[in-house]
């Protein structure tokens, strides 16, 4: 077996998970089980569905053609049940199997990259394609450490506490282009998914527990020639951001609409974390200028907060 801790999760594996962080020792009771074997075709009676997969109260299975299918239950267990080559199936395991299991916990998980500046962790938001993970690598070459790629995996803090952002990893995901442009080819590991031109790269350093969550930051492609810009966001819209920026947006709903408990902790998010519309210039050669002013963006806001 291997065991791995991700998202605040223990995992017992019986396969390896890509840049997954491993534990030292085997956790005495894992958070999760991960093991192969054969998963239905079908749920009895599903409660919900979307593309390739339905749920029922407890249960999420998800069903890939040519590459497999996997269950999702109770936030306990991960069943993999591949078609053919099990590396086809994995990053989808390591991304929707992982937010099904956090939902099945009663946690919001945030489609987006955090990292951690100054002891606080900022999350930056967006669809696929966006750039989270190109910005996240920029802020790392920066100075910031990784606290995760693409799921932002949220907890209640103690009372008193704001939101926690828990840990994804140590690497990122980046297109060969984004590589050899941050200079980051040294770090570049294997493939996130064959035949496509994205790999896993150490980020120059990672947190390894979980940090209070300081600000959202929703991305937005900004005018050609025009300078990054940053847009708070009443909290009419900051709630809706938040719905629309959940990983895996309809089976976070189909998830809400079963079970409440995740509730609390989208309020305690709205009461104590500013989210912010962040429009900036889709160019890797103004890509420093972007992160340098996220990062005054951030410091500001700590300055503006103390005085």
């Amino acid at each position: 077996m291997f065991h791995y801790r991700l998202c605040g999760l223990s995992f017992s594996a019986v396969v390896p998970l890509p840049g997954a962080t491993a534990l030292d020792d085997a956790p005495g009771t894992p958070d999760v089980l991960l093991q192969r074997r054969a998963v239905p075709h079908r749920l009895e009676s599903p409660l919900g569905h979307g593309p390739g997969w339905e749920m029922d109260g407890n249960r999420l299975l998800l069903t890939l053609p040519d590459s497999g299918r996997f269950m999702a239950s109770d936030g306990r267990t991960l069943d993999i049940d591949p078609a053919a080559d099990i590396d086809d199936i994995m990053p989808f395991v390591l991304g929707t199997g992982i937010g099904a299991l956090l939902y099945q916990r009663g946690g919001m998980v945030l489609h987006g990259a955090t990292v951690e500046v100054d002891g606080g962790g900022i999350t930056l938001c967006g669809f696929g394609g966006t750039g989270k993970s190109t910005l996240a690598a920029a802020l790392c070459r920066s100075g910031c450490r990784l606290v995760g790629d693409d799921l932002a995996a949220l907890s209640l803090g103690a009372p008193g506490e704001g939101p926690l952002v828990q840990p994804d990893g140590q690497h990122l995901k980046l297109y060969d282009t984004t590589i050899a442009r941050l200079g980051m080819t040294a770090q570049s590991g294997p493939a996130v998914r064959r035949g496509l031109s994205k790999h896993y790269v150490t980020a120059p350093a990672a947190v390894s527990a979980p940090v209070p969550l300081k600000a959202v930051y929703v991305l937005h492609d900004s005018p050609r020639g025009k300078a990054t810009s940053f847009d708070r966001l009443p909290p009419l819209v900051a709630a809706q951001a938040l719905l629309n920026q959940s990983y895996r947006r309809r089976l976070a709903l189909t998830t809400a609409r079963l079970d409440s408990r995740s509730a609390a902790l989208r309020d305690a998010v709205l009461r104590r974390v500013p989210l912010f519309r962040l429009s900036r210039p889709r160019d890797l050669d103004r890509l420093d200028e972007v992160a340098g002013a996220v990062l005054a963006h951030v410091r500001g806001l700590e300055e503006r907060a103390l005085s």
